[in-house]
């Protein structure tokens, strides 16, 4: 080995050491415990199963839809206290039952469904704006022997509508001002924490019971849930 190929062998060495220094510090300093679990919320997917609220109408997306394989009907549930809503699939003459898409052969497609009294009571349960509609993350849970998709209000994407006629804002020149309707937002309280500590994550992920949960139908009352078609698709 000649001088150069030593020199190498030794520049290697010291670099491999001061990296297992630094791997070292690292493990010492490392605790799971004060780790902040970045909301996935903050990574918004077409492909990431999510429902959206209007005033008026509710949709979930076609990721939603194509999850819940074969599902044509459904119950909704909100939990009013843990401000979750929440659906899963049932049979067609479930006294409660809402149709969630549109069947055609082997291919279903998300629809909105018309739920004024519903979205009413949603907005201000959570507070919301009927100027936006707000889209929420869904997430695949097992109880018993049903599958819930679970989707938490208190963290949603924030969407401007288009203004109506008559009420859109405007400049100081009296212009009217275009609004931007396909570019979502969080609210303060997500943006500027960006994650929840791990011990709280852990707890979030694990559903123990569904007590919580109240039959959309039982909450409203059957006249006035209507799932009539207003339109076809959903963000």
């Amino acid at each position: 080995m000649n001088a150069e190929q030593i020199n190498a062998q030794t520049e290697k060495e010291q670099v491999e050491s001061a990296r297992e220094a630094y791997r070292q510090e690292l493990m010492g300093n490392f605790n799971p415990q004060k780790l902040m679990v970045i909301r996935k919320e903050l990574f918004p997917s077409p492909r990431d199963p999510a429902v959206t609220f209007r005033d008026g109408n509710i949709a979930f997306n076609a990721a939603c839809i194509k999850s819940l394989e074969s599902v044509v009907y459904v119950n909704l549930y909100l939990d009013r206290e843990q401000k979750y809503f929440s659906v899963s699939g049932c049979n067609a003459n479930d006294k409660q039952a809402l149709r969630w898409c549109v069947a055609k052969g082997d291919k279903r497609s998300s629809r909105r469904m018309r739920c004024p009294d519903l979205t009413d009571y949603i907005y201000e349960l959570m507070g919301w704006d009927k100027k936006c509609r707000y889209k929420v993350l869904g997430y695949l849970i097992p109880y018993g022997d049903k599958l819930f998709y679970v989707f938490d209000l208190k963290y949603p994407q924030i969407f401007n509508e288009k203004p109506k006629k008559g009420e859109e804002p405007l400049d100081e020149n009296g212009e009217i001002i275009d609004v931007d309707t396909r570019t979502g937002y969080f609210s303060e309280d997500i943006e500027h924490t960006f994650g929840v500590p791990l011990e709280q994550h852990e707890s979030e992920t694990e559903v123990t019971e569904i007590d919580g949960l109240v039959n959309i139908a039982m909450l409203t009352g059957p006249r006035k849930v209507n799932n009539s078609t207003e339109d076809e698709g959903g963000d």
